[in-house]
């Protein structure tokens, strides 16, 4: 596969990120905070400035009359679009498979792009098809409010929680983390297609400095930790929602160890030993109880 990329290709494949990529993939976590509703905030914008994506986001696009009076049908067939999702990402980020992509359909470049628009088809493959069972658990927000106060409220408890996640994706470069840095560096200097930095290459390219810092001291994924607490932690609390917190701790409890392998054989030793000492998603109050009293065993 011809790895050079045209002026005119990458701003192709720009349009193609920004319109179809790893921001619109965000969707379905605006999506879940509001308890598997489409913020009116989000359908507002698209209707004002983007009016040909509307009909995208006029979710759900079906209701399956079979399932309708089975509870236990619906969570069958949202379980079933859930590992769709974790399929299609787990089987495109094995390096394996990414090797067959850039050798026969796509440039090195575009890879990370193509990943996010995957990861986007996805989402809205669960956003359009999902099967609400319209069971309600608790909802402590006022009746007197609106749905787009309540929407509101949702999001910002929402984005309070998981922004300690967005650290992980400054940390290694937000453009990078997106694919668009990918765009336009030369195909020469990217070891790993979806990483273009030394920070970056040393979590996810086999150079052997581990990182272990910051969030990274107190569990081996806190993207994930951060990820899942706003779900939870929440004044409402739909029967779809907790189904989607199970079927995202399942992906979490298969998907580790299978990230975790390739992880073990680039930094070999020391990841194990680092396996050993830090949780991999719930922090251990005793890992920081032990790292504040060496801390001020080394300050005396």
């Amino acid at each position: 596969m011809n790895q050079q990329l045209s002026p005119v290709a990458r701003i192709i494949w720009l349009l193609l990120n920004i319109l179809f990529g790893g921001v619109f993939a965000q969707i379905l976590f605006a999506w879940t905070a509001c308890d598997m509703k489409m913020p009116q905030l989000i359908i507002n914008f698209i209707s004002n400035y983007l009016p040909f994506m509307s009909p995208l986001f006029r979710v759900p696009y079906l209701e399956i009359n079979s399932l309708s009076s089975s509870i236990w049908g619906k969570l069958a067939f949202d379980a079933l679009l859930y590992a769709i999702f974790a399929i299609a990402h787990t089987v495109f980020a094995q390096e394996s498979v990414q090797a067959v992509i850039t050798r026969y359909l796509l440039p090195k470049q575009t890879l990370r792009t193509a990943y996010c628009v995957m990861v986007s088809i996805t989402v809205f493959v669960i956003l359009g098809f999902w099967q609400h069972t319209h069971v309600q658990l608790w909802n402590w927000l006022p009746t007197t409010m609106s749905l787009y106060q309540q929407q509101f409220v949702l999001l910002t408890i929402f984005t309070i929680i998981h922004a300690p996640g967005m650290y992980v994706i400054f940390k290694f470069d937000p453009l990078e983390f997106s694919g668009i840095k990918q765009l336009f560096s030369q195909t020469g200097t990217i070891s790993c297609p979806f990483s273009t930095t030394t920070m970056s290459q040393q979590r996810t390219t086999g150079v052997h400095t581990l990182v272990t810092t910051g969030l990274f001291r107190f569990c081996r994924h806190p993207l994930y930790l951060f990820t899942l607490l706003p779900l939870i932690i929440t004044p409402t609390m739909s029967l779809d929602r907790l189904a989607f917190i199970v079927f995202t701790c399942v992906y979490d409890a298969i998907g580790i160890p299978i990230e975790e392998k390739k992880l073990v054989r680039f930094f070999g030793q020391s990841y194990i030993d680092y396996q050993q000492c830090v949780p991999a998603i719930i922090p251990c109050w005793n890992n920081f109880v032990g790292r504040q009293q060496t801390k001020k065993k080394q300050k005396q």
